[in-house]
């Protein structure tokens, strides 16, 4: 059966066609054209198909502070940042508006709505959950002009890049400069440790699990230690998609108490 396709119609608005055939008699003495027309037929136009699902990307740099020798990084670089294709480019369905970006917290399924994009051709978001982490998972969808929404994009998950640097010197001196054994600041994503601090001898002098330390070069009574070389073990745990972890590799080494001036982490 012959067909007709009208393309690029307005959502909502109404419209109305009609065929008319035509033919020819076979009498020469008749009329030489003949026209019928069909009935009228209105209808309006309902989209409800999906614009294609974008395919996503998430970045951070946590790859160089874990490679780093310290933990600093700029408050906006400790950020996911999404990057999606512009869906209007690749697909068949070119209506696509703007999109949505999903984002579920670590140890769930859930994704919840953050945010969306309000162009078809802005294609980055960037995004920190909150202070305390940067794990989650993220899924993109793009919104056509009547309001359909594709399906997920794929899911990209992140996890934390925990730092925790000790230093190896200070300088309990209360000049005011040093004088607290402290890791190296900021530190990140570490939730509590679990630190150790014994003497030449084997003895525990000191111990704690907050992450700051603060060891005054005091033993557990309070009394003053001598300047001398002291051990610690430490076990870090980290603060990760899945919740408090303890990281595997155990931090071990030598303080050196000084009780002159001079000093530093």
């Amino acid at each position: 059966m012959p067909e007709y396709v009208d393309r690029n119609l307005v959502n909502g608005d109404e419209y109305c066609y009609m065929v008319r055939g035509f033919g020819v008699y076979t009498i020469p003495s008749l009329p030489d054209t003949l026209f019928n027309k069909s009935q009228e037929s209105c209808a309006v136009p309902q989209d409800s198909v999906a614009p294609c699902v974008p395919v996503l990307t998430v970045a951070n740099n946590c790859g160089s502070i874990e490679k780093g020798e310290n933990c600093d990084a700029e408050a906006n670089s400790l950020n996911n940042n999404l990057l999606w294709n512009n869906v209007n480019n690749s697909c068949d369905e070119k209506d696509a508006l703007k999109y949505r970006i999903y984002y579920a917290v670590p140890g769930t399924s859930e994704f919840n709505l953050i945010d969306s994009v309000a162009s078809a051709s802005d294609t980055t978001f960037s995004h920190r959950p909150i202070e305390s982490t940067l794990a989650g998972c993220y899924a993109v969808t793009a919104i056509d002009t009547v309001g359909n929404e594709s399906a997920f994009s794929n899911i990209m998950c992140v996890d934390n890049c925990p730092c925790y640097i000790l230093p190896n010197v200070f300088t309990p001196n209360n000049d005011g400069d040093n004088d607290l054994y402290t890791p190296r600041k900021p530190y990140l994503f570490v939730y509590q440790v679990d630190m150790k601090i014994y003497n030449r001898w084997g003895y525990l002098v000191f111990e704690t699990t907050d992450p700051d330390i603060n060891w005054d070069g005091n033993d557990s009574n309070g009394k003053p230690l001598g300047e001398d070389v002291y051990y610690y073990v430490c076990r870090v745990l980290e603060l990760r998609d899945a919740g408090v972890v303890e990281n595997p590799e155990i931090l071990n080494g030598y303080i050196h108490l000084i009780r002159g001036n001079g000093g530093n982490n």
